[in-house]
């Protein structure tokens, strides 16, 4: 049976971590005691780059889930390692290096494999791989099951992580280069099916899609009508993390992923909806269980190459794509087109 890490223990790792361990031998390495069944706890103060190491050189695959700001560390201990690696953190660091690196230690490196980037990226590179298309437009968001909870919005994973997510410029692809504009551009309104009204805007999510080849290409972020309105004060006083985190904290989610494909000038559109259910935010069934089947398929031997390999590149493989996909549906999380 394979020996799986999952780095950090919060509340996407431990989802990952209990997913896992129904295919494997898993362990949890956090600074905090963990219980969490049909697992075992490693003490482990992940801030250091010697720990990662050691610890994911004992193990046959590492699984990232840690806060943005030590999502490098962690990628560059497992190359080190020469463990393969699996990671949800968006981190800020150019992964290029990465990828040099990992290609002398001989190890798959698979960055950003979370809901957006990461099922996005997967379903596009599924697209990509029947020809580039003209246009691509994602659009992905997590809010309050509730509209008229505080901000629409309940905390379901990093408020830092958040904070950066609203303060970076968004790079999207206009005329095929890439552009950055400010976050929250391009604010509208938009109908969605099965939910109603929502908000769309901008943001910083396309990451390594910026270099697969299409002409237009965007990903907008999805909130209830008055979000941004309501949260600029808050991001302009400083009181951002704060204040959600003394009102958002609970409460049942939502998430919502359309994917718009225009090939031909024709559209298709792919949805996922999936609602917090069995103890479970939407955004962890939808972030932490889709990280848990990419790192399945990789512990069960499906991946053949090696270096960074973006979540795109693993959709052109059509037996990983039904294999990630067959997982999430067993989890009742299922893409409409």
């Amino acid at each position: 049976m394979k020996k799986i890490v999952v780095l950090g223990g919060g509340r996407q790792g431990r989802v990952i971590a209990s997913d896992l361990s129904r295919h494997a031998q898993v362990s949890v390495a956090d600074v905090r005691p963990l219980e969490l069944a049909g697992t075992t706890w490693l003490e482990a103060d992940l801030a250091k780059p010697e720990t990662l190491v050691r610890i994911i050189r004992e193990h046959d695959l590492a699984v990232g889930a840690l806060p943005s700001r030590l999502g490098y560390g962690a990628a560059h201990a497992a190359v080190e390692a020469r463990r393969p690696y699996v990671d949800i953190a968006f981190f800020a660091e150019d992964p290029v290096l990465l990828h040099r690196e990992a290609l002398r230690a001989g190890v798959p490196v698979m960055l950003d494999c979370g809901l957006a980037p990461g099922l996005s990226n997967l379903l596009v590179g599924r697209a990509l791989a029947r020809g580039n298309p003209e246009e691509i437009h994602i659009q992905v968001g997590g809010v309050a099951a509730d509209p008229r909870r505080p901000y629409g919005y309940v905390v379901t994973w990093s408020l830092e992580d958040l904070l950066e997510e609203y303060t970076r410029p968004a790079r999207i692809v206009r005329g095929g280069a890439a552009v950055a504009v400010p976050v929250f551009s391009e604010l509208v309104r938009i109908e969605v099916e099965g939910v109603g009204e929502m908000e769309s805007f901008l943001t910083d999510g396309l990451r390594s899609l910026l270099e697969c080849g299409v002409r237009e290409m965007t990903e907008k972020t999805l909130r209830w009508p008055g979000h941004v309105e309501a949260v600029r004060p808050l991001l302009a006083s400083g009181r951002f993390v704060e204040e959600l985190r003394s009102r958002c904290a609970d409460g049942d989610d939502l998430v919502v992923l359309l994917i718009d494909v225009v090939r031909k000038g024709k559209r298709e559109r792919l949805t996922m909806l999936d609602r917090a259910r069995s103890g479970l935010s939407a955004m962890s069934r939808t972030t932490a269980l889709t990280c848990a089947a990419f790192a399945r398929w990789v512990a069960e031997g499906g991946v053949d190459q090696v270096g960074l390999l973006p979540p795109e590149k693993i959709g052109f493989d059509e037996r990983a794509v039904r294999f990630i996909l067959d997982a999430l549906a067993a989890h009742g999380m299922r893409i409409s087109a």
